[in-house]
């Protein structure tokens, strides 16, 4: 699976920007997310602030939950 932190703006509900997942942390997605059966590979999901932190460690970036709302998006 391909694995997609996405950031729409606030205002505007736009995607502003992407910060793919590296392969291989399938397994962490999924104890970050809370899956019990893996994803289907189309799906988004709305990220807490609590998942999102997680996702900045594995990503090695910082996310500006002031400006943009962050999703996860499952691509298979």
């Amino acid at each position: 699976m391909k694995y997609l932190v996405e950031a729409f703006d606030k205002k505007t509900e736009l995607l502003v920007f992407d910060v793919e997942l590296p392969v291989g942390c399938d397994e962490r997605v999924k104890e970050i997310m809370g899956w019990a059966v893996d994803p289907q590979g189309w799906e988004g999901y709305d990220l807490s602030a609590v998942q999102l932190t997680e996702f900045e460690k594995i990503t090695e970036k910082k996310f500006d939950r002031s400006v943009y709302d962050f999703q996860l998006t499952v691509n298979g």
